[in-house]
């Protein structure tokens, strides 16, 4: 496989991924958060060991196979029920939001491992996507410290997983690039995680009692797994494989994509502040990519 194509499997990842927020809310409003993230591991599992099956364990290192799958399991752990407890469409919109930090955090992981150089220029970026993240927070109204703190105090644990989340994610995506030595197991991962989840669920309320489904539930339950199954393989052989650099870059605009897709999928309207802030965040993670790769930049211009 080139690394091209590598880098362009990667990228549809982040097309999948913009559908997950949508889905698993809707999901979860029918069915409640704890068998909408479980069954939503369970099909993805079931897709990825039919279409990978479990790898060779034995060739890849140890170190990296335990801490990589514990980064994986606690992530999606975190970002799954931010989404399924947000208490409606748009909170979980703004939700997902947060979790779309982990481009400017990849950056500064890279930077952290001296895969990228550091530049100042990396500060102001993460400063304009957080800066983004208030501006939602606070709505159409005049900024103040009080009415972030209020907003986020609304449903403090999904905005604290989703932020936590973020920070897991980007060192996930490091890790398994420095680390990995070409190795893909993420069926591994979502058969652990889909344990977890399942002694989770035995152990808080016994054996469970199968909520009545409807048909169209399952039906978005089908496409959610789909796309979370299919859109983390496709991520693993992106960042493995291809440039994980330029696929940071074209993840700068997941969130507006994202929002866009669950705006259709909730079938609810975003505020012009929300826009806004998305953009921010945007522009944000691009200036950290810009400030890293200036060298490059200033190396093609010279050529020019």
């Amino acid at each position: 496989m080139t690394k091209n194509l590598a880098t362009l499997i990667g990228f549809s990842a982040i097309l999948q991924w913009s559908a997950i927020v949508g889905l698993l809310k809707r999901i979860s409003s029918n069915i409640g958060p704890d068998y909408a993230v479980t069954f939503m591991y369970s099909f993805s599992a079931v897709i990825l060991l039919i279409v990978f099956r479990i790898p060779n364990l034995r060739a890849m290192p140890k170190a990296y196979l335990i801490f990589a799958t514990l980064l994986f399991v606690i992530y999606e752990l975190c970002f799954s029920y931010a989404i399924a407890l947000a208490q409606t469409p748009q909170q979980a919109i703004e939700i997902s939001l947060v979790n779309y930090l982990w481009p400017s955090m990849t950056i500064a992981a890279l930077i952290l491992f001296k895969e990228l150089k550091f530049n100042l220029f990396v500060l102001l970026g993460l400063a304009v996507s957080l800066s983004g993240i208030v501006i939602i927070q606070t709505g159409n109204g005049s900024f103040s410290w009080s009415t972030v703190f209020q907003n986020i105090m609304v449903n403090p644990v999904s905005y604290l997983l989703a932020f936590v989340g973020a920070a897991l994610w980007a060192l996930y995506c490091v890790i398994t690039k420095k680390y990995s030595q070409g190795h893909n197991p993420i069926a591994l991962f979502f058969v652990v995680i889909t344990i977890v989840l399942w002694l989770k669920m035995y152990f808080l309320h016994g054996l469970p009692t199968l909520p009545p489904i409807q048909t169209d539930t399952m039906a978005y339950m089908f496409a959610l797994s789909l796309v979370t199954a299919l859109g983390y393989a496709a991520w693993n052989i992106g960042i493995i494989k291809g440039n994980i650099t330029f696929l940071v870059t074209l993840s700068y605009f997941s969130p507006l994509i994202s929002s866009v897709f669950s705006m259709l999928i909730l079938q609810t309207s975003l505020a012009a502040a929300f826009w806004h802030g998305a953009i921010l965040v945007t522009l944000g993670s691009f200036i950290c990519w810009i400030s890293t790769n200036w060298d490059q930049f200033k190396n093609k211009f010279k050529r020019a």
